[in-house]
């Protein structure tokens, strides 16, 4: 069977696959071994399936057409067949497997890929090791592995449902200021980026992770990304186009990411640079990254049903400027590993810097371990940043929830720091004064622990979890609430395209739910 035919082969089984899945009304059924052996049923599907599929279902038909010779894929032997190859004045005599080559081997290729469920041919692996300039796809049924650093510019990189991407060491996926990205997963199957180690063998860093660049406003001159070199163009970012799009990530999962390129200077399992309000990221986890979990340079995104997992240093961190708005968003940070859940910066070299860094936080579950290996602070901010932080929980920190730093004060009085409403539970730090007192007093005398447990700001104490014991667990962790005391008094939520108004409770998780939004879709692997 030639690569053309191979290919042909391959794309009549994604076709099959999708009209099994209700992909083209009035087409409930296609016998794979018919579609391959006649013409003219072959026909007849991709007839229908033209006319009434999905349009990515059409394209895939019309592609199809395009290649398809209308002969046999699948080959059936005949008696004539068999004379032919048997008969000794046109070629020497044969074993029994040879005579029948030309039968078997298009028969044996399909038969074999049906009964593995055409595993070889949805996982065919397809090596990357130049920069992306033409519009792109990489299509359901393949795998892509990055050999380098690799630049998106002036192109648009689909990256179809179930598609895995590996990452080599010293990889990455770059899509610069003129480029876009659009990774749309399913809750059934989601796009994976991860290692191209052998599972088991898998670690934090072992690639570099997603970078997405955009034109939105930032607050640092020249801004060009961290981990690329500094004379590299392709890293530069921002702009004043608040709404800017750097494309989609929806049902995504980034694992084992994130490399030192030099000290002090390290890609993080998502970056956005720059990225507008137009930008898309939802139901994406990064799980295992050995710098920052995600981490926003400026820009106006918005972050929506987010999982961080056993991120080595923070888990959302942001600095120059970063606006955006985060509703369900879930962090568990690991007993052995990790710094904050949350790092805010504005900018170090002018804290009042603008566009000023103020994110906005609802529905937020952050998890810290308690007393393990390694203890966690919940959120640090620091050179200027403010944030909204309501309806969280945030549970079992050792250090303490907050620790803020700089000028301070200012920022409260302003309203460009606001945190209320929300539930903190088997906490550190807040049972007493500030010990930042003399040399040790890095925020103008700030009461972070005062301030936080104010009345006023209407925020919970409790002195157990607020959650399910198995939060704990890192294989197989659950993040729903338990044991919340009644009358927890929810914020209201911002009108919006964006939030869901509904969510009427503190955490990411509705606790009412049969399921929530981390089903299917979320993973966990330890290497």
């Amino acid at each position: 069977m030639s690569d053309q035919s191979s290919l042909l082969v391959e794309k009549l089984w994604q076709l099959k696959r999708r009209v099994d899945k209700g992909q083209c009304p009035g087409v409930d059924f296609v016998h794979l071994n018919v579609l391959l052996r006649e013409p003219v049923y072959r026909a007849d599907v991709l007839r229908r399936v033209e006319a009434n599929g999905t349009p990515e279902l059409r394209a895939l038909a019309r592609e199809i057409l395009a290649s398809d010779n209308g002969q046999a894929l699948l080959a059936q032997s005949s008696s004539r067949d068999t004379q032919r190859l048997e008969e000794p004045s046109r070629r020497p005599r044969r074993s029994w497997l040879g005579r029948r080559a030309m039968v078997l081997v298009p028969t044996l290729v399909v038969g074999i890929a049906l009964a593995a469920g055409f595993t070889a041919f949805e996982n065919r692996a397809i090596r990357i090791d130049t920069d992306i300039t033409t519009d792109t796809v990489w299509e359901t049924g393949n795998r892509y592995v990055l050999e380098d650093k690799i630049f998106v510019e002036n192109a648009a990189l689909t990256i179809e449902p179930g598609v895995v991407i590996e990452g080599e060491a010293g990889s990455a996926l770059i899509v610069a200021q003129s480029a876009r990205l659009f990774a749309r997963g399913s809750r059934q199957e989601p796009v994976v980026f991860t290692s191209a180690k052998s599972e088991g063998e898998r670690a934090r860093g072992d690639w570099g992770g997603v970078v997405l660049l955009g034109k939105a406003p930032v607050n640092q001159t020249d801004a060009r990304i961290e981990g690329l070199s500094e004379t590299d163009a392709r890293g530069r970012f921002g702009g004043s186009d608040e709404k800017h799009s750097c494309g989609v990530l929806q049902y995504t999962r980034i694992e084992f990411a994130g490399f030192e390129v030099y000290k002090n200077n390290e890609l993080n399992g998502l970056t956005l640079g720059g990225c507008g309000s137009n930008t898309i990221v939802q139901n994406v986890q990064v799980h295992r990254a050995l710098d920052d979990g995600i981490e926003m340079f400026g820009g106006t995104v918005d972050l929506k049903n987010i999982l961080i997992t056993g991120a080595a240093d923070d888990s959302i961190d942001w600095d120059w400027g970063w606006q955006g708005r985060v509703q369900f968003a879930v962090i568990q940070q690991h007993p052995d590993t990790g710094d904050h859940a949350f790092e805010g910066d504005n900018n170090g070299d002018d804290h009042n810097a603008q566009p000023r860094s103020t994110p906005s936080f609802y529905n937020v579950t952050v998890y810290g371990n308690g007393n393990a290996a390694k203890k966690h602070r919940a959120i640090l901010l620091r050179e200027g940043s403010g944030g909204h932080f309501h309806n969280m929980i945030i549970d079992s920190y050792a250090i303490e929830v907050m620790d803020t730093r700089d000028e301070v004060q200012g920022l409260v009085e302003s309203g460009d720091l606001t945190f209320s409403h929300n539930v903190l539970a088997n906490n550190n730090g807040l049972d007493q004064r500030s010990s930042e007192i003399g040399a040790d007093d890095d925020d103008g005398g700030f009461d972070e622990a005062q301030w936080l447990t104010g009345p006023s700001h209407k925020n919970t104490l409790m002195s157990a979890s607020g959650l399910h014991p198995t939060v704990s667990n890192i294989l197989a962790p659950h993040f729903r609430s338990r044991g919340l005391p009644p009358g927890v008094i929810s914020k209201t939520i911002p009108k919006s395209e964006f939030f869901d108004e509904s969510a009427d409770y503190p955490g990411a998780i509705n606790p009412r739910a049969s399921s929530t939004w981390l089903d299917d879709w979320t993973a966990y692997p330890e290497a």
